[in-house]
Parts: C-alpha cells; sequence; structure tokens
C-alpha cells in the first residue's frame, strides 16, 4: 500500500448541510488528511501519531480510516526507531482483520522489523589498541594503518601497528608544529585518498582558522574561519576525496533576535582549500559535516527547513521539527533526509563504499552515548533504512574515530571509573574517601557547620537533571535532597557551580528547565537545603553561570554574557551581581576586562572578586569600579576549574589539569600541587575548604581516559557483499 498524499478537504462546507454517517465519515477523512500532512509533509511524527490516535477515539464505527490511521501511527513510530511500532501493527492485524491491505501491508512491516532486531542481536567484535601515549583524540586514516591526533598544538600521526605487535601503536610523528592546533571529540578529518588531514588552529584569533597539512610534507594551507559559535562540535570537519574541499558549520549572518540567538541559525558551507569564500550548501539548522567517499554529496545532522519556520522559533519548537540525518549536494542544493531520530544524532561517518553512515546517538542529549547506529542507504541516497545499532560497553564523548577499508569503526571509549568525594587535610596528606563510589559528585560543598557536604549529582540516567545529594564530613552514605521545580532543572556545564549561603541554608547553581526555552535563558537557581521549591533568581534570555555568594550573604556574583555587536561571537563575558533575595544584576567588569569563561570567588573579608583571564587570575572590588589587579598567574586553570580562599584568606586554591593547587592568598608566591595520596593518574576536580581551613574535600575520578577501541564484524551477513 502507497501511503496517500495530503489532498485538501474542498468540499468540506459542502457537506455540513450533509447528514450524520457520511458527515462523520468525512470528518474522519479530514482529519485522517491533515494527519498524514504532518507525517509526509511536515515531518511532526509525535504530532501526526496525536491525530491519527484521535481518529481512532473520536471515529470507532469508520473502520476504514480507522485501519489506515492506524497503520501510520505504526508507520510513524518505526520512523522515530521506537519498539511501539510493533504492537500498532499487532493492532492493526488484531482489530482490523477485514481491511486486507492494511493489515498485509502491517505484516510486512512488521516481519522486516523483527528481521531487523534479529539481525541487531549480532554481536560485533571489540578489540583495544594500546597506546602508550593515551592521546585525548584521534581519527583513522581511511586505511585504518594510522592515526592522527592531536597534543601540545601539533599534529601528529602514528602508526597503529607496531614491531611489538598488532595491538601495539608505534611511534608518533608530528606533521605539523606549533600551528595551534586544537582538538576535542575527534573533531579533525582525513581525506579520502589519505593524503591530507583538516584540522582546527587557535590562531589567527578571535575566530581562528583550519590547518589542511599534506601528510607527506609540505607547507600546509591556512583558511580563515567564519564564527562558529562555543560548542565544541560545531567545529567537527569535513575533507572532500582529494582534500580539495573543507567542510564546515558555521553561523548565519543575520540573527533574527540578537546575536544570543545566532546559535539556532547555524548551516553548513564548504570552502575550497585553495582559498576564497566559503559556500553556503544549506537552508538548514546543520553541523558535523562528512564528504561521501565519491564527494558528491555531504552527510549532517541538523533540524528542519529553515524556511519552514518563523524567524525567533524557540530552541523547544526547533526540537520538534524533525532532527536527524541529511544529505546535500556537495555543490548546493535541496538537502535530502535520510532519517529522522528520538534523541540526537552526531559525527556522521561514511562506510568506504557510500553505502552506509554511521553516525553516534545520543538519548539524552548530554553528548554522552553508548550506541552507534549504522544506516544502510538507499542506491539514489534518497532515504535510509532501519539501522544497526551497536551497543558500546562503556560511555563515549566522541565523534567515531573512522571507518576503515578493512570494515573496521574506531570509537573512543572511557575506560572503567571510580568516582567519589574525598578529604585531605589542607596542607597535603594522605585523603580519606567520604562517600561510596557514585557518577558525577560534582561541586562538593562543606556545611556551615562542618558536619555535612552537600554535592551536585549529573547522573547519566537522569541526563544532567540537577538533584543534590549530601554525605558526611567523616564519610557515611549519601542521601538526597530533593529539588522541586515547576520544570525538569538541567545544569549548565561547565559553569553550573554551586555554593552555600554563608548561613548554610541555601545553595545557588546555574540551570535552565527543560525543555529549554531560549526566551528564559540559563538562569541561577536557588534550593533550600532543608528540602524545597528551587526559585529563579535571575530571569533574562542570557547564560548566568559560575555563581558564589558573597561573606555577607547579601549578593550573589556571577558571569553572564553581554550582547556586542562588535564583538566577532556577538558578545562577550562579565561578572556581575545580584541582590541574594532578587533584584536587577549589577555589571562589574567591562569587554577590556577579557574575562575568560571559567571560575570566580569572593575573598573572605568580601571585598575582592577573583576570575580568569588569559590565563592568570585577577580580581576587582565587590562594588565595582577600578582597573582589575593580577592575584597569580594559572596557566592549569579552565572553564572547568574550581576556585575558593581558605576562610581566613591566607590562602587561595584552584583546580586544573588534574590536579589541586594551592598559593599565598595575596598571590605573593606561586601555587603549589596539594598532595593527596591518591594515584598520580587520579583526577582532582571541583573542591571546597572546611569552615575551619584545615581539610578540602574534593571530587576524585580514577579512570575514565579515552581509549581507542576497533570494532569489526558489526554489520549482519546480509548487508555485506
Amino acid at each position: 500500500m502507497r501511503p496517500r498524499r495530503f489532498v485538501p478537504a474542498v468540499f468540506a462546507l459542502f457537506l455540513l448541510g450533509v447528514g450524520g454517517p457520511l458527515f462523520a465519515q468525512q470528518s474522519a477523512e479530514e482529519l485522517y488528511q491533515a494527519a498524514l500532512y504532518q507525517e509526509e509533509v511536515q515531518g511532526d511524527l509525535h504530532q501526526a501519531i496525536d491525530q491519527f490516535g484521535r481518529i481512532l477515539v473520536q471515529y470507532p464505527d469508520n473502520r476504514a480510516v480507522g485501519a489506515k490511521a492506524q497503520l501510520h501511527i505504526g508507520l510513524c513510530y518505526e520512523k522515530l526507531g521506537q519498539q511501539e511500532a510493533q504492537q500498532a501493527y499487532r493492532r492493526v492485524i488484531a482489530d482490523f482483520p477485514e481491511h486486507a491491505a492494511e493489515v498485509a501491508v502491517a505484516k510486512e512491516r512488521l516481519a522486516g522489523i523483527e528481521r531487523s532486531a534479529a539481525e541487531r542481536n549480532h554481536v560485533p567484535v571489540f578489540r583495544k589498541v594500546e597506546i602508550p601515549s593515551r592521546p585525548e583524540n584521534g581519527v583513522l586514516s581511511p586505511s585504518g594503518d594510522s592515526l592522527a591526533f592531536i597534543s601540545q598544538g601539533s599534529l601528529w600521526v602514528m602508526p597503529l601497528h607496531s614491531e611489538v605487535g598488532p595491538e601495539v601503536t608505534g611511534e608518533p610523528t608530528a606533521i605539523a608544529e606549533g600551528i595551534g592546533a586544537w582538538d576535542v571529540a575527534n573533531l579533525l578529518a582525513w581525506s579520502a585518498d589519505g593524503k591530507w588531514i583538516a584540522v582546527n588552529s587557535e590562531v589567527p584569533q578571535p575566530e581562528g582558522s583550519v590547518y589542511v597539512v599534506p601528510v607527506d610534507g609540505g607547507r600546509p594551507r591556512i583558511l580563515p574561519m567564519p564564527a562558529r559559535g562555543g560548542h565544541a562540535y560545531s567545529y567537527r570537519l569535513g575533507l572532500s576525496p582529494q582534500g580539495e574541499r573543507v567542510a564546515f558549520s558555521a553561523l548565519g549572518d543575520s540573527p533574527p533576535d540578537g546575536a544570543s540567538a545566532r546559535v539556532y541559525e547555524r548551516y553548513v558551507y564548504s570552502m575550497s582549500t585553495a582559498g576564497g569564500e566559503p559556500r553556503q550548501l544549506t537552508s538548514h539548522w546543520g553541523r558535523t559535516p562528512a564528504f561521501s567517499p565519491d564527494g558528491e554529496v555531504v552527510a549532517f545532522v541538523g533540524f528542519g527547513e529553515r524556511d519552514d519556520r518563523p524567524r525567533g522559533t524557540t530552541r523547544g519548537q526547533l526540537e520538534q521539527l524533525e532532527k536527524g540525518l541529511w544529505v546535500v549536494p556537495s555543490t548546493g542544493g535541496t538537502p535530502v533526509r535520510l532519517a529522522i531520530t528520538d534523541g540526537t544524532l552526531a559525527g556522521p561517518v561514511w562506510s568506504p563504499d557510500g553505502r552506509f553512515i554511521a553516525a553516534r546517538h545520543e538519548p539524552a542529549g548530554n553528548n554522552s552515548t553508548r550506541e552507534l547506529r549504522i544506516y544502510p542507504l538507499n542506491d539514489d541516497r534518497s532515504g535510509a533504512g532501519e539501522p544497526v545499532r551497536i551497543t558500546l560497553p562503556r560511555a563515549s564523548l566522541d565523534m567515531i574515530a573512522g571507518w576503515t577499508t578493512h570494515d573496521e569503526l574506531g570509537v573512543f571509549m572511557h575506560s572503567e571509573s571510580h568516582e567519589a568525594i574525598y578529604s585531605v587535610p589542607s596542607s597535603g596528606g594522605k585523603a580519606v574517601q567520604v562517600s561510596p563510589e557514585t557518577e558525577a559528585p560534582l561541586y562538593p560543598r562543606w556545611s556551615a557547620d562542618g558536619e555535612r557536604i552537600y554535592f551536585r549529582r549529573l547522573t547519566r540516567k537522569s541526563g544532567v537533571r540537577v538533584t543534590v545529594g549530601q554525605v558526611p564530613s567523616r564519610g557515611g552514605d549519601i542521601s538526597d535532597i530533593p529539588v522541586q521545580s515547576d520544570r525538569h532543572l538541567v545544569s549548565r556545564y561547565p559553569g553550573g557551580g554551586a555554593s552555600v549561603s554563608p548561613d548554610g541554608r541555601r545553595l545557588v547553581f546555574s540551570a535552565y528547565e527543560e525543555p529549554y526555552r531560549p526566551e528564559e535563558g540559563v538562569d541561577l537557581w536557588v534550593v533550600p537545603l532543608d528540602g524545597g521549591k528551587a526559585a529563579r533568581l535571575t530571569q533574562d534570555r542570557t547564560f548566568e553561570g559560575y555563581p558564589a555568594w558573597t561573606p555577607d550573604g547579601g549578593w550573589v556574583v556571577f558571569l553572564d554574557r553581554v550582547t556586542d555587536t562588535g564583538d566577532p561571537e556577538g558578545w562577550y563575558s562579565a561578572v556581575f551581581r545580584i541582590p541574594a533575595n532578587g533584584g536587577e544584576p549589577e555589571q562589574l567588569t567591562s569587554r577590556e576586562d577579557s574575562v575568560a569563561g571559567g571560575p570566580i570567588a569572593v575573598s573572605p573579608d568580601g571585598r575582592r572578586i577573583a576570575f580568569l583571564s588569559n590565563g592568570a587570575f585577577k580580581t576587582i572590588p565587590v562594588a565595582g569600579g577600578g582597573k582589575p589587579e593580577l592575584l597569580l598567574d594559572a596557566p592549569q586553570a579552565n572553564e572547568e576549574s574550581d576556585l575558593a580562599w581558605s576562610p581566613d584568606g591566607s590562602r587561595i586554591a584552584y583546580s586544573g589539569a588534574g590536579k589541586i593547587w594551592i598559593a599565598p592568598g595575596d598571590g605573593s608566591g606561586p601555587p603549589v600541587e596539594l598532595r593527596t595520596g591518591l594515584p598520580t593518574e587520579a583526577r582532582h576536580d571541583t573542591f571546597s575548604w572546611s569552615p575551619d581551613g584545615t581539610r578540602i574535600a574534593f571530587y576524585g575520578g580514577i579512570g575514565g581516559e579515552d581509549e581507542l577501541w576497533m570494532i569489526s564484524d558489526f554489520l549482519p551477513k546480509e548487508a555485506v557483499r
């Protein structure tokens, strides 16, 4: 049965004068056609399911339309990749046996799902690659013989095998040194012929550039880049088969509702590696592009057509539009949707023969996944079939590292990890574990009486929804403090922070309500530590973060974005303060102060605020005014660091590079590593001082490093030819 196309109900007014059964039948048909329009034209499958379901409820006696509606409920669920499709098809067979055409289609679709399920039960083979230098990123050459990665601003290539054995990598070689190269989550790209590598560089500022590096040596090609936004995934590159063009995503030229809305105007572009102007390939919101092996199309992930939605569409509305996997001609043209999905897709990778696309699937949209999806493409690339799902044994935060000519997928996964809260003398010594092992116990904060340690819990089971835990400071079981809100609170990270009020009764942190609404932004929230409803302290469309209470409890200081059309990003970071009981925020720094995204802290005497700027901590008066003063150099600090003075102000500590560093509170001496007795590879993260300054509680993590694994035998035999 071919699904019918939408036909406007032009006779609706005429039929208003026709009685009972005929009117009911036509009304059911109208509703069916409207639902079909949502499914096939708008691509809003959830809305279509709701409308098909209304037919079954409102017109139970209209068997013909009911059979079609029930069948299309199954088709919609199948497109979404959800198991409810099987139940929907079984209802067609059981509830509408007299409608042979619909029953036949339902049986055919149900059999296909069952075949696919059997194929998906095929167990792939995983093998670990031993890399002595332990890079945190890497992309495989098309042949699978080499791994390219970034370290210390240079581009390196290492053989995947060595004289030691096939599972141990060889000696790395720097093929482009001192170019300011950087990589998070595997953003670089090889050309299909293995002769070129495209990589992001932090220079020249402010937008950076892309270096296209010849693998066998020679002068790199340097391409200046337009604004690409703040999220790492927005910097994923694609490179054409012979390295003549690079694909990337970038922000649009005309933000619809001010600079903060530019994130919703993101398109896929390509540019000649010989230089020239970028060519816009899509009118879609899209990113993470990848050239097909023949160079004819570019795959990307994104939402629906921009022209199908009004300017200023909110993110919540945007995410209700179809999202998933697309291709667009590499010379520009009309994008084609291959598949839509629940959750989020990221980082498409082509099979060498161009018949499949692999992508990460993120069910919670929090950049962590344990599932890859392999989409088989139609011969004309007009669509994709039911994906093969690969369940990873551990979590991954990186793009797929490649699909080799040996039909192996490379993926970086976290090693087994152990996370807990520890406590150690503030002068250094042997740490003691004070909480059971738990997932991501971030921002440990002492209670005012020193009896408890509060912390933020970001469990994968709940995505990144905010819960607050507490544990006795001498050690014990974890108990949760309910965080009540009208909608689920989702933490900002990094920068979500946590700060206990001086009276020990409240906790302030940065979060947004789910689903996210740009008109609300990311705000500061205050939650009672004895339980109760969270209260929004700020309320605007910007991105407040890194909150800290002043010692008198009268103010909360924080970072926020300030709109500045003269800035390439359209905004800059600044320090603000707001009355702790609510009111109007006051801006304390300017663009010229170069405030970086990172932690802030208030001195115990309440006079100065410390903030991160250009690899150092500087201070300004809490009341504002005056130029920033250098406190201490902190090359290890970044946006994920923590910062706090000791209660008496004699010392200041910050975290960075997996360690905690302590310096004189006035910056008169260099920072020294806090010794904890944990293994050298342990990560020391967010922390706080005890009220008497004698101990430091901190997040400690062991394991969780990125490891390269190769996956083989992941396609069902029927798919291999």
